[in-house]
C-alpha cells in the first residue's frame, strides 16, 4: 500500500520525471501533470494527501496555481510544497501569504523533497486519503542511488 497520494504539478518535464520517479520509488502514489487546468480537474476528481507544485503553471486563467488551490474547497486544506525557480523575495512572500507548507527553490536534491513530504505526512491533519490508485509510470532508474 502506498504511503500516500501526491499530486505533482510542474511545467518542467525534468522536474516531473525526476521528482515523480523519486516519490514513486519512495512508496508514494503519484499523479503527474504539467498544467494548472489538468491539476485542478484531478484535485476535484481524486483524493490527494499533498500537492507538490510550482507557484505558477500554464492554465486558461494564467493565474497563480497555488492561489487557485487555496481558493477551491476540494483542495484548500491540502498541504502544499512549492518547488520553483521563482525565488525572489516577492515570490517567497506570495508563498507565505498563500500558506504553503514549504518553499523549495530549484534546484533541490530529491532527498530534500522526500524529507519535506515525510515530515508533512507525520504532522496531524485532516483525514488523509486511503485510496491506492495506480499512478503514471515512472522510470525507476532515475531514483536509484539518490
Amino acid at each position: 500500500m502506498a504511503k500516500g497520494r501526491v499530486l505533482l504539478a510542474h511545467e518542467n518535464a525534468d522536474c516531473r520525471k525526476i521528482y515523480g520517479s523519486v516519490l514513486v520509488f519512495e512508496g508514494y502514489d503519484v499523479e503527474v501533470v504539467s498544467d494548472g487546468d489538468e491539476a485542478l480537474q484531478l484535485l476535484a476528481a481524486l483524493p490527494f494527501d499533498i500537492i507538490v507544485s510550482d507557484l505558477y503553471l500554464p492554465s486558461a486563467t494564467d493565474e497563480c496555481f497555488v492561489r487557485q488551490v487555496r481558493a477551491n474547497a476540494f483542495s484548500a486544506h491540502l498541504p502544499v510544497v512549492v518547488i520553483t525557480g521563482w525565488t525572489t523575495e516577492p515570490h517567497r512572500e506570495l508563498a507565505l501569504e498563500l500558506s504553503t507548507d514549504s518553499f523549495l527553490p530549484l534546484p533541490i536534491r530529491p532527498r530534500e523533497l522526500v524529507q519535506v513530504i515525510a515530515r508533512l505526512f507525520a504532522q496531524p491533519r485532516a483525514p488523509l486519503s486511503s485510496v491506492g490508485l495506480s499512478s503514471e509510470r515512472h522510470d525507476p532508474t532515475v531514483a536509484n542511488g539518490l
